[in-house]
């Protein structure tokens, strides 16, 4: 078996209608605009061109992850083409609204497949277990292979997480038969979205220009990926709990029992990056070495961080959590009053996990 990219899952950012389907099958027929022309995401026109973007490019471009190896194909040649379809369609997401429409363009690829396998019933999940399943035998290839393998599921993992966000924006009902109230929570939940997505970007470019800026082993790859797939597999947690505390009968209150983390302590972690030069990071690295040897640190990691993109990820991240702080307010406030501590609650918790994925990055790895 050939495995011809080993590459990572960071979707960085440095420049800076629906799918139909038949019912009960995960994937209801749905718009960004609403029957009077209400579009929830404020952008659904340019959101519809790029998913028909994408699409294109998938329909036009054949075998482009995994173009010489037939007998991978042969074992499952629908998963093989839904799987080759998401990584390709997954290379033109540059902002928020591109993710959301390569999450679109997925369901709608996610659709012929079923349609493929003759199914008039199909899930999504059923779908991803597809994928998963095939890349499974790259796992315990060689490390080209495995680093292949991590790729493709970082970025599974990435789909399940904002179709996830879609879901939940879509199952969003009237709670006061008031329609302005609906409008507004879906265009509130797409705007923490947005919010989410750039804080993944941030967070990936400080792990990218930062944490592995030294590295250069072979399981890098697989590492990296490994780290963006837990971040979006937390989030996908916590969504799920998000959507009990919304739509679930019998929801009962949430209890994160989370510690507090205030702003200062982000502010802190956030200042201890921004004093980050070459010489902190050689004084860091020879710690940790028997022979306080500071030239060969030094040779090391010649050329290997760029300070003033660290600084602009910071930036961006500081800009983010800001942002998602006060679009989760705001989403509290809209919730009946019963549930809105349960939502405070799992506000919380996703709040010092970012902290903690964020000083997890303080480490330096080489």
């Amino acid at each position: 078996m050939k495995a011809f990219v080993h590459t990572i899952a960071v979707i960085l950012l440095f420049a800076s209608c629906c799918p139909s389907a038949a019912k009960g099958n995960g994937m209801e027929n749905s718009s960004m605009v609403d029957s009077v022309g209400r579009d929830y995401t404020a952008n659904a026109t340019a959101i519809e061109q790029k998913k028909q973007e994408m699409l294109a490019v998938a329909d036009s471009v054949g075998n482009f992850w995994f173009s010489d190896d037939t007998e991978f194909q042969l074992q499952d040649p629908h998963a093989y083409w839904l799987m080759n379809r998401m990584m390709q369609m997954v290379q033109l997401i540059e902002t928020a609204d591109d993710d959301w429409a390569w999450m679109l363009a997925m369901n709608e690829s996610i659709e012929e497949y079923n349609t493929r396998l003759n199914r008039k019933i199909g899930s999504v999940d059923a779908a991803c277990n597809a994928i998963d399943e095939l890349i499974d035998i790259y796992n315990a290839g060689n490390q080209p292979e495995m680093n292949t393998a991590s790729y493709v599921e970082s970025i599974l993992m990435h789909y399940k997480t904002v179709y996830a966000y879609y879901r939940l924006i879509e199952f969003i009902n009237d709670y006061k038969e008031d329609s302005d109230w609906d409008l507004q929570m879906r265009a509130l939940y797409y705007r923490e979205f947005k919010e989410w997505f750039d804080i993944n970007n941030a967070v990936n470019g400080i792990m990218y220009f930062y944490t592995y800026a030294a590295a250069g082993y072979s399981a890098l790859s697989m590492d990296l990926n490994g780290t963006f797939e837990v971040w979006s597999r937390d989030r996908l947690t916590e969504l799920e709990i998000e959507r009990d505390i919304y739509w679930s009968f019998d929801w009962k209150p949430f209890d994160s029992n989370a510690k507090t983390t205030s702003p200062k302590k982000f502010e802190k972690t956030l200042s201890y990056f921004k004093t980050r030069t070459n010489e902190t990071v050689v004084k860091e690295m020879v710690s940790d070495w028997a022979e306080k040897d500071y030239d060969f640190a030094r040779e090391r990691i010649e050329g290997r961080f760029d300070f003033d993109k660290i600084a602009e990820m910071l930036r961006y991240y500081e800009t983010a959590l800001t942002n998602w702080r006060e679009v989760r307010e705001q989403i509290t406030h809209m919730l009946p009053k019963e549930k809105q501590k349960s939502y405070r609650e799992i506000t919380k918790q996703m709040h010092t996990r970012l902290y903690n994925d964020l000083v997890e990055l303080k480490e330096i790895r080489y």
